[in-house]
Order: C-alpha cells, then structure tokens, then sequence
C-alpha cells in the first residue's frame, strides 16, 4: 500500500523535495523527517549542492502550517527565494 511519495529535483546548486500523502493519516507521520534527513545526506555526500529547497510555505490558512512546521525544527524560511538558492544550471 502507498501511503507517499517524495520527489527530488536536482538544478543548478539546489535540491528540491516535494511530498505527496495518501491519506491524511500518512501526512502526520515521520516520513517527511526521513526524506529531509536522506535529501541532505544526499547533498553533503554529493557535494553539488548548496542549498535544500524544503519547498512552499504557502500563503492561505491551510498551507501556512508548513512554515510554523519547518520554524519549529529550526529550518530557515526565506521570501526572496531565488537571492538564497541557484536553480541556474542544468538538471542533475
């Protein structure tokens, strides 16, 4: 049985994860703990990347739960997205 998916693109210097949930049961598990974990070792191992993109924070009611989440365990939140991370390049 699926209960997610995690996604990975590699561009420029940047690495970034999106997440899908089944259910919303799989969304309040430790997956996304454990994609962030293996999407930075990946970078460090990897040595091409200088920043993980942890995706959206969103602006609505809903998505905005994102930011306190990734706030809450120390993740930095930046508005001016493109001034931190270098998507120029090619896919990798």
């Amino acid at each position: 049985k699926i209960v997610a998916m995690f996604h990975e693109i590699r561009k420029g210097k940047t690495v970034r994860g999106q997440w899908y949930y089944a259910t919303n049961e799989a969304a309040r598990s430790y997956i996304w703990f454990h994609c962030v974990r293996e999407m930075i070792k990946g970078a460090i191992e990897n040595g091409e990347a200088d920043v993980v993109d942890l995706g959206p924070n969103g602006s609505d009611g809903c998505l905005d739960a994102h930011a306190g989440f990734k706030r809450r365990y120390g993740f930095q939140l930046v508005d001016d997205w493109p001034a931190v991370a270098d998507y120029r390049g090619t896919f990798w």
